[in-house]
């Protein structure tokens, strides 16, 4: 009778870790590679965050320039602000010329300080206002307070011309009105017969510094 043989079967398994180990290959390949690309598309935002900061930095420089671009200082600014107080809140014109002479004070030293800020020089010219407008008050009497009124007048309306033509020419029609408004004073008038034409000429004096000091 015949042996009859019988053969064993061949175990599945290496088959099954074979087919784990390509698939695990295959994920980190795929998988993985996705993950890298991420990480590289992050760059350019990283990028744009620094231009971005760049351009910032650059608004904030170009603002400081525009906003200290003909900025009077802060002692200019108190001696505007003083005069204008001054000629708003007192308008009594006297015998005594008092008014008169401080309200002229008080303009030119408005007008040096904003000159001086600016760097304008108009020194001399207000050093003889500032002479006429003191002896203003030396005799009540005289005759001639709206020739000095005048003078000194003149002179402060010649250096805001300097410093206007300087720095702010579109204030020329501010400046030309109160150039009328001193010729307007006429010398051999006594003064408080034209006590609004004086008026007149400080309320413009006081417009173009305002004007001035809002620029």
């Amino acid at each position: 009778m015949a042996e009859i043989k019988i053969e064993k079967k061949k175990p599945i398994w290496p088959w099954i870790l074979l087919a784990i180990v390509i698939l695990a290959l295959l994920y980190f390949l795929f998988v993985g590679g996705n993950d890298d690309d991420g990480e590289i598309d992050d760059g350019p935002d990283d990028v744009e965050m620094i231009t971005d900061d760049t351009v910032n930095d650059n608004s904030i420089d170009n603002d400081s320039i525009k906003d200290d671009e003909f900025m009077i200082s802060d002692s200019a600014n108190s001696n505007v602000s003083t005069y204008r107080t001054y000629i708003d809140n007192n308008d009594k014109m006297g015998i005594d010329h008092e008014y008169t002479n401080r309200a002229l004070t008080k303009l030119i030293a408005a007008t040096k300080a904003v000159a001086d800020s600016l760097q304008v020089d108009v020194s001399a010219d207000l050093s003889t206002a500032r002479t006429n407008a003191e002896s203003v008050t030396e005799d009540p009497y005289k005759v001639d307070h709206a020739d000095k009124i005048r003078n000194s007048g003149e002179i402060i309306v010649n250096a805001l011309k300097t410093i206007q033509t300087a720095k702010f020419p579109d204030l020329d029609n501010d400046w030309s009105q109160l150039q009328n408004s001193i010729m307007a004073i006429k010398p051999d008038t006594k003064t408080l017969e034209q006590k609004t034409a004086v008026k007149n000429f400080f309320a413009n004096a006081e417009e173009l510094l305002t004007n001035m000091k809002k620029r």
